[in-house]
Order: structure tokens, then C-alpha cells, then sequence
């Protein structure tokens, strides 16, 4: 039965390099109101603004960007001539520290529980990855236990590298497929 973690996404979490062109496609409303709404949301969210501004600068400055472990991902395309190919390393340098460092927790996650599974702890097959979601393959009889210890250790499996004081939630679901587990 699948376990995974909760994954949520909405306009506010991916209008970070989005163009008022691609809002309004993406919505299906106007030029001008996508802009409208771009220009709202960073007047509500101005740190998101900063954030943006001052990832842009380190990046095009060292010519690589970092997840919260330290990961680096280099970005030659970041003093490109070319806008589009600048544009197109400049949303990489904002999406990659947060999506890189997701990418970085589920994997620490993996490891803890590979680790418990070999042991005999967690009586259970880790079966596939997705994005931030992790399938397993349990017997019913043992889902509680099983899914409250996954579910702790993709909780807090970072806590061994890095200090958060934001905490993750884990959520998971039950089915004979994936699809029937969301």
C-alpha cells in the first residue's frame, strides 16, 4: 500500500519565473490581468521578490546555485547572451536550491528506511519513488505500524544535517494501486 508524502501545489507556489505571458495561458485569462496578479502577489509576498533578486545575482556571481545540503548545481547558461537561454538558467537558479533540496530530503528519507527495512524493522518493499512520494509494498495487517514509522522518518529524516525550524508533514494513503492511494 502506497505511503507518501503530501504534496500541494498552487499558483503561489510556482509564479516564481513566471511571465505574465505564461500566467495568463496557464490561467486562461489576460495579458493584462495575469500582470495585475504577478504584480499583486509580490507586493503581498515582497521576500519572495528579494529572494528571487538576490538568487539571480549569487548565481549569475558564482555561476552555480546550492540546495540547503550544499548540493551545487552549475548554471553556465547564467551570463548567456542569448536572453532566452539567460531566462531560462535564471528561473533554473530560483526552482533549483527548492526543489533540489526536497529532492535531498526524500533521498536521506530512502536511505533511513532502506537501512530499517534490511534490518527487519520496517516489514515492508520501497517500491518506486515519485517526485516527493514513496510507494510501498505492505501487508495489510501491518499498515498502522508501519506507515507511523515511515511516516516519522520522512519527518525528520534532515534533522540529522540541517536545523529546521519549519516542520515536514507527511501524509500517506492506501490502495491497490497508486492511483487509488491519492
Amino acid at each position: 500500500y502506497p505511503l507518501r508524502r503530501q504534496r500541494q501545489m498552487c499558483i503561489r507556489d510556482r509564479i516564481y519565473g513566471m511571465s505574465a505571458f505564461g500566467l495568463s495561458r496557464q490561467l486562461n485569462i489576460s495579458r493584462r490581468d495575469a500582470q495585475e496578479y504577478i504584480e499583486l502577489y509580490f507586493e503581498r509576498y515582497p521576500d519572495v521578490k528579494k529572494y528571487m533578486d538576490e538568487i539571480r545575482t549569487s548565481a549569475a556571481n558564482q555561476g552555480y546555485v546550492e540546495t540547503i545540503f550544499g548540493r551545487r548545481l552549475y548554471l553556465p547558461e547564467i551570463k548567456a547572451e542569448n536572453f532566452q537561454r539567460r531566462q531560462a538558467a535564471e528561473r533554473t537558479a530560483i526552482n533549483a536550491p527548492m526543489q533540489g533540496s526536497a529532492a535531498d530530503i526524500i533521498k536521506l528519507a530512502m536511505i533511513q528506511i532502506h537501512k530499517k527495512i534490511i534490518s527487519k524493522e520496517i516489514p515492508a518493499k520501497m517500491l518506486l519513488q515519485v517526485h516527493d512520494e514513496l510507494i510501498f509494498e505492505v501487508d495489510k495487517n501491518k499498515i498502522n505500524d508501519v506507515s507511523e514509522n515511515i511516516k516519522n522518518i520522512m519527518e525528520t529524516a534532515h534533522l540529522k544535517y540541517k536545523n529546521f525550524t519549519v516542520p515536514l508533514i507527511v501524509e500517506f494513503g492506501l490502495g491497490d494501486t497508486w492511483a487509488e492511494s491519492h
